[in-house]
């Protein structure tokens, strides 16, 4: 039969391993207001649109720049799909109509996956 003690230290040991099994995530989401146009934010429901390829045929003014800063560890990747609503935050914080220039940077040290967006804020201007 399993002593206290036992039990105890067993216990101990799977939730050591259950919490580095779930690993440590890191995000760091932030804005940099530019120029002299500082739109008020939209609300939350607000459809920011996303031109990662393209420009937008519409004039456009950038407000801000944006940056969200993801760092997983045990090799836990991190892709577009999580960053998105990040940006959609940041830009609607900002008062922003759409992002473009949207650069994604994915580099690794040992365990963990490092993934930085960086984006241009804009408000249309027609």
């Amino acid at each position: 039969m399993p002593s206290r003690r036992n039990k105890l230290a067993g216990g101990l040991l799977a939730l050591a391993l259950a919490a580095g099994l779930t690993g440590c995530q890191s995000v760091q989401p932030t804005a940099f207001p530019v120029g002299t146009r500082h739109p008020a934010p939209k609300p939350p429901q607000a459809v920011i649109q996303f031109f990662q390829d393209t420009k937008p045929a519409r004039h456009y003014e950038v407000v801000a720049k944006l940056n969200v800063h993801f760092e997983k560890t045990f090799f836990i990747p991190t892709s577009m799909d999580e960053a998105r609503p990040q940006l959609e935050k940041l830009a609607r914080e900002q008062g922003a109509d759409a992002l473009i220039d949207i650069v994604e940077k994915k580099s690794r040290l040992n365990e963990t996956f490092i993934y930085n967006v960086t984006a241009n804020a804009v408000v249309f201007t027609n």
